[in-house]
Formats: C-alpha cells, sequence, structure tokens
C-alpha cells in the first residue's frame, strides 16, 4: 500500500488517476442526470421545442432526440468533470502536507496553472475523446440500448483512448524536463537499501 502512495504521489500518476476517477464520477452523474431527463419528459420537451423529429443536412437524416440526447450528454459530462477533476488535482498536488512531494517539470506551477495546464491538455485530446464517445453512443443507440447503456460504453472507451495518449505526452514532458518520473521507478523498489550495522 505504501508503494501504490509513492507512485500516486507522482504528477503522472495522480493525473492520470483523477482525470480517470473525475471521469468515471462523471459519467456516473452524466448517466443519472440523462437517466433523468428521460423519465422526467424533459428530452421530449426539448425535441418538441426543436420543432421536427428528423431533418436533413448534407443528405444525412438526422433525428432530433438522439442530436439532443448527444448535445446534453456532452455538456452535463464536461462540467461535471472539469469539476470533479480540479478538486482532485488540489488534493494530490497542492494541498498542504508535511511530507514533500516529488519533483515534476510543472513544480513551479500555482494550482490554478497546473489544473488549467492539465485541462488545457486534454482540451486538445477531447476531440478524440468525444467522437469516440459520442460516435459509439450514439452507434448503440441507433442498435436499440438503451441511453444508460449507450452512454457507458460509449464513454469507457473514449476514456481509455485518450488517457493512453496523455500519458504518452506527460511522459514526454518529464523526460525532456530531465525529471525522474514513476515510469522510472516501477521496477526495482526506489527505497534505498539499509545497511546492516
Amino acid at each position: 500500500m505504501r508503494r501504490l502512495a509513492a507512485l500516486y504521489d507522482y504528477r503522472i500518476v495522480n493525473v492520470n488517476v483523477n482525470i480517470l476517477a473525475a471521469g468515471a464520477a462523471a459519467m456516473g452523474i452524466t448517466v443519472g442526470v440523462m437517466h433523468l431527463f428521460e423519465t422526467t419528459g424533459f428530452l421530449d420537451t426539448l425535441v418538441d421545442w426543436i420543432g421536427t423529429r428528423h431533418f436533413r443536412i448534407c443528405g444525412y437524416e438526422l433525428h432530433a432526440e438522439k442530436l439532443v440526447v448527444s448535445g446534453l450528454t456532452f455538456l452535463v459530462d464536461l462540467i461535471a468533470d472539469v469539476a470533479v477533476y480540479y478538486a482532485l488535482h488540489w488534493v494530490a498536488n497542492h494541498m498542504p502536507r508535511r511530507k514533500a512531494r516529488p519533483k515534476h517539470a510543472y513544480a513551479s506551477l500555482s494550482f490554478m496553472r497546473d489544473a488549467t495546464l492539465v485541462q488545457f491538455e486534454r482540451a486538445l485530446l477531447s476531440p478524440i475523446l468525444y467522437i469516440a464517445a459520442l460516435g459509439l453512443q450514439s452507434k448503440l443507440l441507433h442498435e436499440g440500448r438503451s441511453i444508460a447503456f449507450a452512454t457507458s460504453i460509449g464513454f469507457t472507451v473514449g476514456l481509455l483512448i485518450s488517457r493512453t495518449l496523455h500519458t504518452l505526452w506527460m511522459l514526454r514532458a518529464e523526460r525532456k524536463a530531465g525529471i525522474k518520473s514513476a515510469a522510472d521507478i516501477v521496477g526495482p523498489d526506489p527505497s534505498p537499501p539499509t545497511r546492516a550495522p
């Protein structure tokens, strides 16, 4: 357990863990909110407000309900994910504590700049996340799956793809800064050997 805690102290590890935790929490929030919108009739009200159930754009027939579901899913997930991540990032990297954290390439940044940099990097990767997540969600909805199932599967796949790419990006930044990262200590135990008296 101590070794896992030591690994979590490394920014490259806790950023990934926190993003996955925020993504899981946001997915739960999003699924819950979308289920609530579906059961209360809010989705139907929005579709009725649009005024048409089907329309064509560039030769493609689009269903208003599926567009509303995708748009609301994106908005709810984005707000929930960012809010949860900021809280977790502060706890992992900036909350005052006695034990010093390992050095990292962004140690000189304030909490807001550090957390916002992570969000900026995520924003650059977000088209990949949302194309995979919403594309798979839409495909599963067209196959007759429930909103909850389609959203869960879509965002799980999207998160796995984007986390892999972001990890490679952060690892490259650590290497360029010449900072020893968690990837360097996964093998042998990082604690120095003790000498017998």
